[in-house]
């Protein structure tokens, strides 16, 4: 199951380059770009983009993953032109953030969201709630 969810997001990651960037930094780059720098979470997404490096590699890119452990500076960070992207979040949290931060980051693919479960030894179901 692991391996199929990550086979999953992995075609995100290659074929989108990943979750945010800056879209007025884009329109200045000129060059042909090799190598890739995003920002990630460690747990799945760093594991994810380990997973992507040898493909993009196949495809001519080298990717270079900087591991975050807050959800603020990845965004800030590609905001500044440190990062080429990040890959964190969902949508809902990059709109909050570009109106909290007044920057211009826009997605590129869309983002999963890791499954949660709850367990109880007291509640047995929903409608207990």
């Amino acid at each position: 199951m692991k391996k199929i969810l990550k086979l999953a997001l992995l075609s995100a990651v290659i074929f989108g380059f990943v979750a945010c960037t800056d879209e007025k930094k884009d329109e200045q780059k000129t060059e042909t770009k090799t190598t890739i720098k995003i920002g990630a979470t460690p747990v799945p997404h760093v594991e994810i983009l380990e997973f992507a490096k040898p493909l993009l590699k196949a495809k001519g890119y080298d990717l270079e993953i900087v591991e975050f452990t807050d959800y603020v500076t990845p965004n800030i960070s590609v905001d500044e032109g440190g990062l080429d992207a990040n890959f964190f979040q969902h949508l809902p949290y990059l709109v909050e953030f570009n109106a909290n931060k007044n920057t211009e980051l826009i997605k590129t693919v869309n983002v999963h969201l890791e499954p949660m479960g709850l367990y109880s030894k007291k509640i047995k179901s929903l409608s207990d709630l």
